[in-house]
């Protein structure tokens, strides 16, 4: 009767042991099963800088979230914070133009899967002509922000089959509206093509070199600031024509280096904002492209059109 008793008294201890085991149990087949589930679908797009935003925006859904990283800053320094990379590791499509702009960013992007990834400056049909062959910002040309539509759409479709023909038709819509946009604008500075015109950048060459007016840039894209020799390159070859009869365009926001450098070379002084920092919000890419030019006339239209002169 006593050893029944003991036999009795230990045969629970063996359920209670299982039953404490079992929690683990729960909690390895749930990693289990995540492991081997695939991740959530992430709607997200983040992209590298706003205006390559204001394109996706009209080919992308309208209720896809469009996340702009360096939103404000330069993009060639710019590098991601804690915050930007987890949404570069969540993204659904991260797009932007490749190391040749975003050189502090590509190292943040070699770690992410290529099929995640839109890299612009792999892809073709840009045209440069007007412009530094060794500039990318190619935003800067409402034709080249068509082509770049049409790469997004391209990817978006491959990746969402059922939304395909949408994509496609809303970034032919944009092209059609880009190439009377570039035919706009290229009337408009043609007038000042005899005007001498110095830019703080070569970028700039995107937007004036389709009109067939010349730039001359005080740094490239590869070299930065306003070089003594540069400066004594550039007063050379203006000439006489550094009268007050031209303008040197810097990037927002005005500083008075650029001030006095206009002033050294005899020029008018006004800035472009190449990444839409002064866009309110909502604007579209027609509307960054609208600025740019009344920012340029804000000075050319104080100069006279040298083809009327005498």
């Amino acid at each position: 009767m006593a050893r029944e008793s003991r036999i009795l008294m230990n045969f629970p201890q063996y359920p209670v042991k299982y039953l404490l085991l079992f929690p683990l149990f729960l909690m390895l087949a749930a990693c289990a099963r995540e492991a081997s589930e695939p991740a959530p679908d992430n709607k997200a797009l983040v992209v590298s800088v706003r205006p390559l935003a204001l394109i996706v925006r009209e080919v992308a859904e309208p209720d896809t979230p469009v996340q702009v990283l360096a939103a404000n800053g330069d993009p060639h320094h710019y590098a991601p914070g804690v915050s930007d990379r987890a949404a570069l590791e969540s993204a659904r499509l991260v797009i932007w133009l490749g190391p040749q702009v975003e050189s502090a960013l590509a190292r943040q992007l070699s770690l992410l899967p290529q099929g995640r990834q839109l890299q612009l400056l792999e892809q073709d049909g840009y045209e440069f002509g007007g412009a530094s062959a060794e500039d990318f910002h190619l935003w800067l040309r409402p034709r080249n922000a068509a082509v770049m539509a049409a790469h997004i759409a391209a990817r978006l479709a491959e990746m969402d089959p059922r939304r395909a023909d949408a994509y496609r038709q809303r970034a032919r819509d944009f092209s059609r509206r880009m190439a009377n946009l570039q035919k706009v604008l290229d009337r408009a500075l043609w007038a000042y093509r005899d005007v001498p015109i110095v830019v703080t950048h070569d970028a700039y060459g995107h937007f004036f070199g389709p009109a067939g007016v010349e730039t001359q840039a005080l740094a490239d894209s590869a070299h930065g600031g306003h070089g003594a020799r540069a400066m004594l390159e550039l007063r050379d070859g203006l000439g006489e024509s550094a009268d007050g009869s031209g303008c040197l365009f810097g990037e927002v926001p005005e500083n008075a280096r650029d001030r006095q450098t206009a002033e050294n070379l005899g020029l008018r002084y006004a800035t472009l904002d190449p990444l839409g920092t002064q866009l309110p919000a909502g604007a579209d890419y027609e509307s960054l492209v609208q600025a740019w030019l009344a920012q340029a006339r804000s000075c050319l239209a104080e100069v006279p059109d040298r083809s009327d002169r005498g």
